[in-house]
């Protein structure tokens, strides 16, 4: 055969035209992997970089929080204490020991004269030996040993100044005596009965550990992952050498900054321009907030502090931290992301790589992550060399099996009649005749197969017209029935769902009120508690007035040449004094003022307890149990709701029994309530409960019997009907009596009851001696059909 001859071939034909849409298509694939796939990796391999650096920054915050709230906790603490030695030693030296090894010091830095009147210099100071154990310090109140004083350095500085309620951290730095590099978080101390600075608390914070946290996410992220502070000096660096010089102030080394870094490696100058770019903008932001106390905050702490211990630059920052740090807040969901920066050179990759820069709230410490900007689009290089692999290599016995396919069944049209109408015939037995439509026979060019397809086809439509529409009709009732049962099963578990929410919606009812009625009972008492102390606080001031006239005469007697005039003039000062504090009784009235305050307390320990034997969160579900307990302790949650009643108990000697306490507090609870409000305001109420054993010993019987207005007889029957209810619209659900039966009932017990119209109405619960509640018993749902 010639070549024209072939080439006129409709499978050759079909071969070729097959070749060039799969060449086509190709290039299309190649053209969206280039121009949307790996834009789109890229930005998601960004997103994932972000989301782990906020996961990190979260994950940093955490131990920053940590310690935040162990300043603060401690500052307060101190602020209230006595200024006495012996009491800072034994609180802050049991403290410091109980702190986490990552804390390797801190201590209370007084301010000068605020813990002893001429005093300089007073702290308590403690600190990690070579072992690890926390030994107090005493040199720092020596002036000898420290020339320039503490009150005056880098780190308790910006606390004074600082007027929010979180740590101000100082600059990583090298500890002069353990060489381990730290950071100071200092939080100011305020006397705790005016308010006045005092001094500073601090603690200092080991850093080791985010060296090994930034080798974790580096691990995690690729490339290489570090930290700086406010400052811009490196907090952890994967190669800490880089980072770390000594000079001759600082033999034991120093923490250089990012800019410092970058004049030695220009590589590094983008990610420094970056980081100095974002204090500029931290800077800007406190000066368009309140450029007034910005540059006031900045002049006093550089000029407070003691020589060349800061610079022009960190006091900027710092005044900077101080004032935005008042609003500042924090979210695990916030993105600490500030931007985003390319590095053609990065000198520790030695490629071009990507810079992400995260900053921390409140320390506006930076973490920056430096991927490569190869492994940023390995994937999608990857993805699209393996799918146009793929599709080479899987295009050629495609080709062959579509020209051995297309030349055997296209070579032989009857047999594929033949199968064809083989099929139809399996459908027509199989009564699938809605299917013959599909199967129909092509139109063909040859005239003897056209004749057999067209009469094929109209056989096919006279059985899809005759048998087809009966088949169909059958298979329509069939889905409307299918579809009726599933809206019927939907609808029966929408009606459980609405019962459970329904049951749970008058527990939240009960629960509300007997909450309020704790409230108004713990209220009282705490009030006058109150009042005591502050009575208490006011008397207590008279003996600070003995205690400093005294302390004049002890001076004056103690000088040698005080003038016997002023001796006298003191002693009669004193003795004048320590008269009018007798007469006034004043020691006497703090006696009744602490005692009328302890019986406060009692009475609010006496509702805790109370209300923990009601809840029983701290007991199994089922126990033993004395009923008369449970009424005691109903009464006193309800105490709010009967203090207009007159409530008496008849409550006999009753054997325990199996049940569970809290479900019976819950039906007491609704009993008391119900015969609350059923009492008309225009009535003096009565309740009066009582509990015995019936005469066949079998039942423990509970009366609850109000004078309230009575209910109808023929609404008796009707009264542990779930949403029955005798209230107003709007006062309640209805629920409440009707979960009471169905607990006991549960219980294996029943409730009674009997009402006379006008006179009041008398609920009994009946409760077995030898309760099963604890056996399995077929829960019964609360709205079904009797």
């Amino acid at each position: 055969m010639s070549v024209a001859g072939r080439l006129g071939s409709i499978s050759t034909r079909m071969l070729i035209i097959l070749a060039l849409a799969f060449l086509l298509i190709i290039l299309l694939v190649y053209w969206v992997i280039q121009t949307q796939a790996k834009p789109r990796i890229l930005a998601m391999t960004s997103e994932i970089v972000v989301e782990t650096g906020n996961e990190a920054i979260n994950s940093i915050m955490a131990s920053i929080n940590h310690v935040d709230g162990l300043a603060k906790a401690t500052s307060t603490m101190a602020g209230g204490l006595p200024k006495q030695d012996d009491i800072y030693k034994q609180t802050f030296g049991n403290l410091m020991q109980q702190t986490d090894a990552r804390i390797v010091g801190g201590g209370v830095w007084f301010d000068p004269n605020m813990y002893v009147q001429g005093r300089e210099r007073q702290s308590f100071v403690w600190a990690r030996d070579t072992s690890g154990v926390m030994q107090p310090l005493t040199r720092y109140n020596q002036a000898r040993q420290t020339p320039t004083p503490y009150y005056r350095d880098w780190w308790y500085i910006p606390a004074m100044y600082a007027r929010h309620d979180h740590c101000v951290w100082s600059r990583a730095y090298v500890d002069p005596v353990s060489n381990q590099r730290v950071m100071t978080c200092a939080k100011a101390l305020y006397d705790s009965r005016n308010q006045a600075f005092d001094g500073v608390v601090s603690f200092n914070l080991l850093l080791d550990n985010l060296g090994a946290a930034m080798k974790k996410w580096q691990d995690k992220l690729g490339g290489y992952v570090f930290l700086v502070d406010l400052d811009n000096r490196f907090l952890a660096f994967p190669e800490q050498s880089k980072v770390t010089q000594t000079t001759e102030n600082n033999p034991q080394g120093e923490v250089v900054t990012a800019r410092q870094l970058a004049a030695q490696s220009p590589g590094f100058a983008p990610i420094a321009d970056s980081l100095e770019r974002i204090n500029h903008q931290l800077i800007d932001e406190a000066l368009a907030k309140d450029e007034g106390r910005f540059t006031l905050a900045a002049r006093s702490i550089l000029s407070t502090t003691n020589l060349d211990k800061i610079s022009e630059q960190e006091s900027k920052l710092l005044s900077a931290l101080l004032l935005l740090n008042i609003d500042q807040t924090f979210t695990l969901v916030d993105s600490h992301l500030v931007e985003t920066i390319a590095v053609p050179d990065d000198f520790i990759l030695q490629q071009p790589a990507t810079a992400f820069v995260f900053r921390m709230p409140f320390t506006y410490w930076k973490m920056v992550v430096v991927k490569p900007d190869n492994d940023m689009m390995s994937v999608a290089n990857a993805l699209s060399d393996k799918l146009i692999q793929a599709m080479l290599l899987g295009f050629i016995p495609i080709l062959l099996l579509t020209a051995w396919v297309f030349r055997r069944y296209f070579t032989r049209p009857l047999k594929r009649m033949a199968d064809a109408v083989a099929d139809m015939g399996a459908l027509i037995e199989q009564k699938q005749y809605q299917q013959l439509s599909a199967h129909k026979l092509p139109a063909s060019a040859v005239s003897e197969i056209h004749v057999i397809s067209e009469q094929t086809n109209q056989l096919i439509d006279r059985i899809v017209e005759n048998e087809g529409a009966l088949a169909e009709i059958n298979v329509h009732l069939e889905k409307q029935v299918a579809a009726r049962t599933q809206d019927l099963q939907q609808a029966m578990n929408e009606l459980k769902a609405s019962q459970v929410q329904l049951v749970r919606s008058e527990k939240m009812a009960t629960l509300g009120q007997m909450v309020a009625g704790v409230a108004h009972e713990v209220n009282t008492p705490l009030g006058y508690v109150r009042s005591n102390m502050e009575l208490v606080g006011d008397n207590l001031g008279r003996f600070d007035e003995l205690i400093q006239h005294t302390e004049q005469l002890l001076q004056a007697l103690k000088a040698p040449n005080t003038p016997p005039e002023k001796t006298e003039k003191l002693i009669a000062q004193t003795l004048q004094c320590c008269e009018a504090i007798k007469e006034d009784e004043v020691s006497e009235d703090l006696a009744d003022l602490i005692k009328d305050g302890l019986y406060g307390v009692d009475q609010i320990a006496e509702l805790v307890v109370s209300l923990r034997d009601f809840s029983r969160i701290d007991e199994s579900k089922v126990k033993e149990v004395d009923i008369n307990d449970c009424i005691t302790t109903s009464l006193v949650m309800a105490r709010n709701n009967l203090k207009n009643l007159d409530v008496s108990t008849e409550l006999a000697e009753l054997p325990l029994i199996q049940c569970n306490p809290s479900q019976i507090n819950q039906v007491l609870l609704n009993l008391f309530n119900n015969a609350a409000q059923a009492i008309p305001a225009d009535r003096k109420g009565t309740l009066h409960i009582t509990s015995s054993v019936d005469d066949t010993q079998q039942y423990l019987a509970v009366s609850v019997k109000d004078n309230g207005v009575g209910i109808e007889e023929s609404k008796l029957v009707q009264i542990f009907e779930p949403f029955f209810t005798t209230k107003k619209a709007g006062e309640g659900t209805g629920l409440g009596l009707a979960i009471s039966a169905q607990i006991m009932e549960q219980h294996h017990g029943r409730m009674e009851v009997s009402s006379v119209v006008g006179e009041g109405t008398t609920f009994t619960l009946l409760l077995p001696v030898q309760s099963t509640a604890h056996k399995s018993k077929p829960a019964r749902a609360l709205f079904e059909n009797e």
